[in-house]
């Protein structure tokens, strides 16, 4: 039997690509197959990603097709369990993030963000899951999940369970977002670039993916974390986090390069995380790595974007240049993680989230957008 639910559904973006986002009444229309849940979503955080996904323009052959319901950070209670599932029983709450195949040679070596099967797990699969109210087909599963509907049918690879995690319905509520950008920044410190209490790091952007970073750079006690953002409000979280020092780039007058090494005195920057995906700042913030330093990339660049890399510097000075997704890491490994920090008082969350009923969800994406919500969180 067919489920109405409410959902933020996605259509095709205009010619500008401005996202067509509206919160509408649709049906679900599948139950639960092998390895899948049907679940009551609670509560699901607003990802950059999502925002970009939706201005992206149709690319059918890489499953991007319009009208599709995103959403990635979810959090929901299991209504109904496919075959074979094991990871969770009626009733219980579960956190949820990426999907992957588990089956490949790259999940299994633990490299599941790194699947080869990634995008067809997360970005092409879930065809026909929903209908709009005007009937037409709306694609689901996005990263295995689809969180920006009141009920969904969710992969079980992307499924955390937390019941013996949490203490309230309130911290499920608090903690949807943990499934993306938090486990992105903070993965990127510690499981990607093992970060040391030697190190200064400079984190350039501060969302929720750069924050991660500041928290995850303050619990490993790092020498030195610098805090770079364009929000004065931004920066002033990131102090609150962590940061010993924070630049506001709007105040950059030169090369931003420049300024950082001058905020450091000259001492070397071993590890950068990159958030903005900024052609500008990527470029120049290369050029402010140390010796033997690493440069991470995170956020994504824009389309045919080509970085002017210094090799022979680089060789020189023994520097890397790497792309890395999802915190190295799995769900199911790291949300306890965080989980844990969390109720130690080490990584806050609280203060980075503002909570929006389903209702004003393009409210919540307007603020997102202007930089006035960090992490906003949806509550259906």
């Amino acid at each position: 039997m067919d489920i109405e639910t409410q959902a933020l559904v996605a259509y095709a973006p205009d010619s500008n690509l401005k996202a067509d986002w509206r919160l509408e009444q649709v049906k679900l229309l599948l139950s639960p197959k092998q390895h899948e849940l049907k679940v009551r979503m609670v509560a699901t955080g607003i990802c950059h990603s999502d925002l970009v996904a939706a201005s992206t323009p149709p690319i059918p052959e890489w499953g991007m097709t319009f009208p599709k319901v995103f959403g990635h950070e979810g959090a929901a209670i299991v209504e109904e369990v496919g075959p074979d599932v094991t990871v969770a029983n009626i009733g219980d709450p579960i956190l949820l993030s990426y999907s992957y195949c588990d089956d490949c040679s790259l999940c299994k070596i633990g490299q599941q963000p790194y699947c080869l099967r990634w995008a067809q797990m997360n970005m092409s699969s879930g065809q026909g899951y929903f209908e709009t109210h005007d009937g037409q087909h709306a694609s689901g599963m996005f990263l295995g999940q689809s969180s920006f509907a009141g009920t969904s049918i969710v992969n079980e690879n992307s499924v955390v369970n937390v019941k013996h995690l949490l203490q309230s319905d309130d911290d499920l509520m608090l903690l949807a977002p943990l499934g993306c950008g938090l486990m992105t920044g903070s993965g990127a410190v510690i499981n990607g670039a093992g970060g040391q209490p030697h190190d200064i790091v400079l984190v350039t952007g501060l969302g929720a993916v750069g924050l991660g970073a500041i928290m995850a750079a303050k619990i490993v006690g790092c020498e030195e974390i610098i805090a770079v953002d364009r929000v004065a409000h931004r920066l002033e979280t990131a102090r609150e986090l962590g940061a010993t020092k924070v630049l506001d780039s709007t105040k950059v007058r030169g090369n931003l390069s420049e300024d950082i090494r001058n905020l450091v005195q000259g001492r070397r920057i071993s590890i950068i995380i990159e958030t903005t995906g900024a052609a500008q700042v990527i470029q120049e913030c290369v050029q402010a790595l140390g010796k033997h330093g690493r440069f991470i990339q995170l956020g994504a660049p824009p389309l045919n974007f080509e970085i002017k890399l210094p090799l022979h510097a680089f060789f020189s000075a023994n520097q890397s240049f790497e792309c890395h997704f999802l915190g190295n890491t799995t769900g199911q490994e790291w949300v306890p993680v965080m989980i844990k920090w969390w109720r130690e008082g080490k990584f806050p969350i609280e203060k980075l989230v503002k909570y929006f009923p389903a209702r004003k969800a393009l409210q919540a994406i307007h603020e997102m957008e202007t930089g006035t919500a960090i992490k906003p969180v949806l509550v259906w």
